[in-house]
């Protein structure tokens, strides 16, 4: 390990009321970080095998996945001691790959929310799940989303920072040594929120207002088009079975009125032979004529002008960007103020 203590502590923001609470060695954390370094290649050959399988998934998008960085194994393995974690506090170099469950991190992406529930469903399938899933929302999301994970088996949390994901932790060996590994599932307009986020707000803007209030719309504004990319999704579904619906309900009156053409061309040939009165084909040329106009009538429904309109209402309900209307203006000015006079200050 080419990096000492006090520099290790520097960069990685660790004070040294928490180095002292972790209660561990220096030459523990060098024996870690030695050995956690042999194991890279075979953890990427483990994760690169999980990623492949977790790829073919029909409603896996994308798959991306990290090995853990070794310093920040360090780092996590002094927060974890030092708050008193349990499960932490005999770890050492021949047991610390049991102990910490996301050497490897794979994040499945997918297109739709309900997705997520079709490729829990794989995961449970294949995977040998070593701990309860979290699906973690965002307070304020609906009553019956939060039910919905919990009768699939989900632990439900509320996100401190605001993320929507679903964390599991599975065990796998595809080499000699038995691995841990985390996968969070999420939407890709999720994905691409948090990314943002975290490279956004860390290391220097953490604490800014102006910042994380900008972020929070910016979650709204994610979560909105996850709800827009729904709502398409049902729309889409809806309009092609209505389609589907009026091609067989055409097609069911263009074979009447084609029976019943023929049934006139019988009936002529009847009425030259004085067995039908002129009177009743009369009637039926009526009833073919009215079916004819009600045909007409029928396939007016699909003109995609006529529904504008339906359309145009359609969206005022599902406007996407409906919670974003109630911003306070006004606070995003003041919270500017303060940020421009804390700046002038300095």
């Amino acid at each position: 390990m080419s990096i000492n203590l006090e520099n290790f502590l520097k960069n990685n923001r660790i004070d040294q009321e928490t180095w002292k609470k972790s209660d561990i060695s220096w030459e523990t954390l060098e024996a870690i970080y030695l050995d956690h370094e042999r194991q890279l290649p075979a953890l990427s050959d483990a994760a690169d095998i999980c990623s492949r399988v977790i790829q073919r998934i029909p409603d896996v998008h994308s798959v991306r996945w990290r090995i853990k960085n070794s310093e920040h194994l360090l780092e996590k393995i002094i927060r974890k001691k030092a708050s008193g974690n349990e499960k932490y506090q005999k770890v050492n170099e021949t047991n610390y790959h049991e102990i910490v469950t996301d050497l490897i991190g794979i994040r499945a992406l997918h297109l739709f929310k309900d997705d997520c529930f079709a490729i829990d469903s794989h995961f449970r399938n294949s995977w040998s799940i070593a701990e309860k899933p979290i699906a973690y929302i965002r307070e304020g999301d609906p009553s019956d989303l939060q039910e919905k994970f919990a009768k699939c088996g989900f632990e439900v949390k509320n996100h401190p920072a605001g993320y929507r994901s679903i964390h599991y932790v599975i065990s796998t060996q595809p080499l000699q040594r038995s691995v841990f590994s985390e996968i969070q599932v999420r939407t890709i307009f999720e994905e691409g929120w948090s990314e943002i986020d975290h490279r956004v707000r860390y290391p220097n803007f953490s604490d800014d207002e102006l910042v994380a209030y900008f972020l929070t719309i910016f979650n709204r504004l994610a979560g909105s088009a996850d709800e827009m990319g729904t709502f398409v999704q049902g729309l889409t579904d809806a309009l092609s079975t209505s389609k589907k619906q009026i091609e067989e309900a055409k097609k069911q009156k263009e074979d009447a009125l084609s029976e019943m053409d023929k049934m006139l061309k019988d009936l002529e040939t009847i009425k030259s032979k004085g067995e039908i009165s002129n009177q009743k084909i009369g009637a039926l040329q009526k009833e073919v004529a009215k079916l004819r106009m009600l045909n007409t009538e029928f396939t007016s429904l699909v003109d995609p002008s006529s529904r504008l309109v339906q359309l145009s209402k359609i969206t005022e309900l599902t406007d996407p960007f409906r919670r974003l209307k109630n911003i306070d203006l006004e606070a995003m000015k003041g919270f500017a103020k303060i940020n421009l006079t804390k700046e002038g200050k300095d």
